[in-house]
């Protein structure tokens, strides 16, 4: 009796060792040596839930071999600088417009003048006019520009009742700077005729104020 129990506890000890050897596809047992570790439940299901990142095509891999950037650059107009305008013709001729400023060296002062070429002699208005005799000869005293001045008188111009004392005065428009007879006549403009302009200007009727002003 004892040996029948005996016996039915070694079957029954072999039976279970059996049933815990895992065994493969052909009942073979697998031994391995690394410890197998389970994933958890909700880490398996996140990873297999994350999509895959899409591939991003880089500035390389877009542009075509045979296409080359190129660096466009603005173009800036080109800015042309003012030209002088001209003060004196190619043969040196000065270029005076219709009203210029002149220098009348006893005035020592600017004098707005007007530009006559039709006018033969020049002519400069006074007031007070009054004739006088220095040393035998023949003077004149008047007043223009608020200052009174006394000259020789060069010579008379005109008809007996109508005549005009002529004096001489030192006159500078731009680089001519001369002695220029002027006709004294009753008034307040002062106006350059032929005598002052002939071989040495021309008129440019559309200009004013030409030439720049100076005193010497």
């Amino acid at each position: 009796m004892k040996k029948l129990l005996f016996l039915f506890m070694i079957i029954l000890l072999s039976g279970c060792v059996s049933s815990t050897q895992p065994s493969n596809q052909h009942g073979d047992v697998v031994q391995t040596d690394e410890p197998i570790t389970s994933v958890p439940q909700e880490q398996s299901e996140s990873v297999k839930a994350t999509p895959s990142a899409p591939a991003v095509a880089t500035p390389a891999e877009t542009t075509s071999p045979d296409i080359i950037p190129r660096t466009v650059k603005a173009k800036i107009p080109a800015v042309t600088p003012p030209q002088p305008k001209k003060v004196k013709t190619r043969d040196g001729k000065l270029i005076l417009g219709q009203h210029e400023w002149v220098w009348l060296s006893p005035a020592k002062q600017f004098v707005k003048v007007r530009i006559n070429q039709e006018q033969k002699a020049s002519t400069l208005g006074v007031t007070s006019l009054v004739p006088f005799e220095r040393d035998g000869n023949e003077w004149v005293k008047f007043t223009a520009r608020g200052m009174d001045f006394e000259f020789p008188v060069i010579r008379w111009s005109g008809k007996e009742d109508a005549k005009s004392a002529i004096v001489r005065l030192r006159t500078i428009l731009g680089d001519f700077n001369a002695l220029t007879d002027f006709a004294l006549v009753e008034g307040k403009d002062v106006v350059l005729g032929e005598n002052f302009t002939k071989d040495v200007a021309i008129v440019d009727s559309t200009r004013d104020f030409v030439q720049p002003k100076k005193k010497k």
